[in-house]
């Protein structure tokens, strides 16, 4: 009979625990983004490694972008020109018109516009739950996908 509440108390501060990391990261919206540079497809991994949301990924993350034929690499920290990924968490491909617009109005409005017209496309082999756990950071971004 002892044992029922504690295990109960034990998950509930577990559950509360987790909500206050999901609340912190999530509570930090607050970030700045240059607008009104000239980015294109050649300077996109230099814009890319500048970005909030760059400094904001995970270690070991392997995320492939598709700018129309060229691809990017990002893992380690770093933005490199490769022709393919090895096992990407995920995939990202846009038209290469939204190099300029990165630059022009900022990473997340850029993003928001390829949702709303339908040119982006995100493929993934993780779950749910793993993409969470890898890159719950990265949800303080989540209004640049609406």
């Amino acid at each position: 009979m002892i044992k029922t509440p504690l295990i109960l108390t034990g998950l509930a501060v577990l559950v509360l625990f987790l909500g206050v990391i999901v609340y912190d990261d999530i509570s930090t919206i607050g970030f700045r983004e240059a607008t009104g540079l000239v980015v294109s497809v050649d300077s996109f991994p230099v814009y890319l490694e500048a970005h909030p949301l760059f400094k904001d990924l995970p270690k070991g993350s392997n995320v492939e972008i598709d700018l129309g034929n060229s691809k990017f690499a990002v893992s380690d920290k770093s933005v490199t020109t490769k022709s393919t990924v090895s096992e990407p968490d995920i995939t990202v491909k846009l038209p290469d018109r939204y190099a300029s617009r990165f630059g022009e109005v900022g990473l997340c409005v850029a993003l928001g516009e390829a949702v709303a017209n339908g040119e982006i496309e995100v493929s993934t082999e993780l779950s749910k739950f793993e993409l969470f756990l890898k890159y719950r950071k990265l949800l303080k971004y989540r209004k640049c996908f609406s």
